[in-house]
């Protein structure tokens, strides 16, 4: 195989890679700038630039399901981010402030926590999954 050749086949498999930002899988959707991940509680997936763990469910205050309520409540999570050699720790709200936090040139916050609640049934702390969004602000 001639030299030219080795470059052109180096430049398609090149191609054909995929960003090292870019990590999908069952628990990790991109969207355009955001990558929602899909992850249950005492679990963390990456975008590859930070990692996300889903501590626990903060606050679950959420109206039930099966209940009139004059306030919608709110769901609180707590996350634990690590990029390069920082590491934080932030609790999001899906009603109250703070709705998202910054890291790293990133604004996340979630869009989704399951199961929502039922005023006849208890939910396990580990059963929770939430859909947290990343942004990519830079």
């Amino acid at each position: 195989m001639n030299k030219s050749t080795l470059g052109c086949l180096l430049v398609l498999f090149s191609a054909c890679t995929t960003s090292p930002d870019l990590q999908t899988g069952p628990n990790v959707t991109v969207v355009g700038d955001t990558t929602f991940l899909e992850l249950q509680v005492g679990t963390s997936a990456t975008n590859g630039e930070i990692r996300v763990a889903f501590d626990a469910v903060t606050e679950d205050s959420r109206c039930p399901t099966d209940v009139q309520c004059v306030w919608e409540g709110n769901g609180g999570i707590r996350l634990t981010l690590t990029g390069g050699d920082q590491t934080g720790i932030f609790i999001v709200n899906s009603s109250s402030d703070p709705r998202r936090v910054g890291f790293q040139g990133f604004a996340l916050g979630f869009s989704d926590l399951r199961p929502y609640p039922a005023s006849t049934q208890a939910i396990d702390t580990n059963d929770y999954v939430a859909t947290i969004s990343i942004v990519d602000t830079r």
